[in-house]
């Protein structure tokens, strides 16, 4: 008689016996604690899935975390909460200061007071300012100044030159020049305001007004025109006060 050669379900038994006799035997794996819904929305008390579950990432050389391990990490973390927006704003570089301003902190930082021009008219001259301008004495001081002047006795310290400037640029420059010039002690100075052939109308206007504000400064004790050399007519070489005495 032929039996048939197809395993049946006695076979499939014996043989599934035979295997567990055969492997070592594994614990029976914990049973999932059921989830009420409060914990479902909140997601909290939820265990991790295990490495055998659906889902779960490759297989890793790494150990898996015990129980113990979870709960800890759990423990430590329970209390942590995101951090908060900081709300910060980049804001754009502060845009450059004006030039007046930056002048003033130069000023500020090296310990000098902010310039502050004279009180001078463009239009006053004094009574001892010659008829054409060309030379000017302080009262108190006589002729005998001007021969020394001219002469070359102080020498020429520093120069400034106005060519181009307005007369509110020229009354500032020369301003800040002069008191620079004091302080540092310096006695003999040259300013080139030019002879005015460029103006409107060929009027010598910053000429002429330059060599007026000459004489209402009480610490310019003369002026007299420069030489050809230097500037003729276009110029003037100015004697600046200092703790000397008088025509010295």
């Amino acid at each position: 008689m032929q039996t048939n050669s197809k395993p049946g379900l006695a076979d499939l038994k014996r043989l599934r016996q035979k295997a567990q006799a055969a492997d070592t035997p594994v614990p029976a794996r914990p049973r999932k604690k059921r989830r009420n819904a409060s914990d479902k929305k909140s997601g909290e008390g939820a265990p991790p899935p295990e490495s055998g579950d659906a889902g779960a990432g490759p297989e890793t050389a790494t150990e898996p975390l015990t129980a113990e391990d979870k709960a800890l990490f759990r423990q430590a973390v329970k209390s942590a909460r995101p951090l908060a927006p900081t709300n910060r704003a980049i804001l754009p570089p502060v845009p450059a200061a004006s030039a007046p301003i930056l002048k003033q902190r130069r000023q500020a930082a090296a310990g000098a007071e902010a310039a502050v021009p004279a009180p001078i008219s463009d239009l006053y001259a004094s009574p001892r300012l010659a008829p054409d301008a060309s030379h000017f004495v302080q009262a108190g001081y006589g002729p005998d100044l001007l021969k020394k002047l001219a002469k070359g006795k102080w020498p020429i310290g520093a120069s400034l030159d106005l060519h181009g400037a307005t007369l509110d640029e020229a009354r500032l420059r020369m301003d800040g020049f002069l008191r620079s010039c004091l302080q540092h002690g310096i006695r003999c100075v040259r300013i080139v305001h030019g002879k005015g052939h460029g103006s409107r109308n060929n009027a010598p206007v910053l000429k002429e007004t330059v060599r007026r504000w000459l004489t209402q400064l009480e610490d310019v004790m003369a002026y007299a025109e420069c030489d050809e050399r230097d500037g003729g007519a276009g110029a003037v070489q100015v004697l600046l006060r200092a703790d000397e005495e008088p025509g010295s």
